[in-house]
């Protein structure tokens, strides 16, 4: 049968008082203590010594010495338990019977071994009060209505012995949960470092796109508008032709940033046309036609679906080769792309006869190496470099 609702409400309710004034108690331990020692002195110590058949009032003085250790006994564990050790060996050589105080001397036994420097001290705590134990019986044995001496020891010792293992119990209690803590700590330290590097390696590829768009976009931009204002006058159809090359270029940078500002605002996909890969290449290739670039796209092997990544990327190369020519190649006769369909592998290799190794020494800024980059995240295998007859050659290939 389910318990009623009533009562499941007020179960969960003392589990959340219990576990609140648990974790109050270990915030605070002095307060916590306190109040243990004022619950213990009143429910405890007073009324069982006020009772007492002997003095009421040195036994009460004992007890009520014993209790007020306890506020202390997780601050300074070993002082307390000193201090209670002394204060039974008083009680000893005064009294010849039990105080209700005495309770306090397996507390301070429990809180030596818990919360005390370490496992040898709690071990000599230990081990000195088993010996006040056995003191003890014998002590109280020399009244003729006790019991004997092994029965007062066993009990004792035995009580000694439990406090002590609830005590070792809490310490590696203890410890398990800061290890528990630190794990969680490291935990949550590396994720931050991994969250911080791929917020890094997303802005370098973010970098390396906007780069590629506006590089490419703007070179063609601004041969087409010194071709255009170099024949405005006498070549006016070619100049109308190149304005229009340029607002198409525009137009495509535009649709291209708007693609990765939609990244960048979690908006990919809602009515924007997918990133551009190897299909786009004739249109790319056109397009630096367009701007006066002699170049020509050759597909060599079967044709076949790329993963999004290589297909971007094999774009995105191109795209930027083509841009190197134009910023940096000055005049030339011939810009040959070639996309090679390998087995395991796509290759792209993009060449020109134009300066060469004087273009080399040109570029100043990141093209060269956002294309390394790009290679690199698909382990593939980049070269750029001068050929030995004249121009410059772009050769990556891409594990597929």
């Amino acid at each position: 049968m389910h318990s009623p609702p009533s009562r499941c409400f007020a179960r969960r309710n003392l589990v959340g008082v219990v576990s609140r004034f648990a974790r109050w108690y270990d915030e605070r331990p002095v307060a916590g203590d306190a109040l243990l020692a004022a619950v213990l002195l009143l429910a405890f110590v007073l009324p069982s010594d006020l009772s007492s058949d002997a003095d009421p009032v040195v036994d009460l003085a004992f007890s009520v010495a014993l209790v007020a250790t306890l506020p202390f006994r997780r601050r300074a564990p070993v002082a307390v338990f000193v201090v209670v050790s002394v204060l039974c060996l008083a009680q000893l050589a005064a009294l010849d019977h039990i105080v209700a105080g005495n309770v306090v001397a397996l507390i301070a036994v429990y809180t030596v071994v818990a919360y005390g420097p370490g496992t040898p001290v709690g071990a000599l705590a230990t081990a000195c009060a088993v010996v006040g134990a056995v003191l003890v019986a014998v002590r109280w044995n020399e009244r003729g209505d006790t019991p004997s001496v092994v029965e007062i020891a066993a009990s004792t010792v035995a009580s000694t012995l439990l406090a002590a293992t609830l005590g070792a119990w809490r310490r590696s209690r203890r410890a398990e949960l800061a290890a528990l803590h630190e794990r969680n700590r490291l935990l949550a330290l590396e994720r931050d470092q991994q969250a911080a590097v791929g917020a890094a390696r997303e802005r370098a590829r973010i970098a390396r796109e906007l780069h590629d768009v506006v590089a490419h976009s703007l070179s063609v931009i601004v041969v087409q508008a010194d071709g255009a204002a170099a024949g405005a006058e006498q070549r006016p159809a070619q100049a109308a032709a190149a304005l229009r090359t340029i607002g198409d270029t525009g137009r495509d940078a535009l649709g291209q940033m708007r693609r990765l500002l939609g990244v960048l605002r979690a908006e990919q996909g809602q009515g924007l046309a997918p990133q551009p890969g190897t299909a786009q290449l004739d249109a790319l290739v056109d397009q630096v036609v367009r701007a006066g670039l002699p170049a020509r796209l050759s597909v060599e092997g079967p044709p076949r679906p790329l993963p999004a990544t290589v297909d971007l990327t094999v774009y995105r190369l191109t795209q930027e080769a083509l841009t190197n020519v134009l910023k940096h190649a000055g005049p030339v006769s011939r810009v040959e792309v070639v996309l090679r369909y390998q087995a395991d592998a796509v290759q792209l290799v993009l060449r020109d006869d134009g300066r060469g190794a004087q273009a080399a020494g040109d570029g100043r800024g990141h093209g060269l190496v956002g294309m390394r980059e790009r290679v690199d995240v698909h382990d593939g295998t980049f070269a750029a470099g001068p050929c030995q007859d004249g121009g410059f050659e772009v050769n990556a290939v891409l594990p597929t």
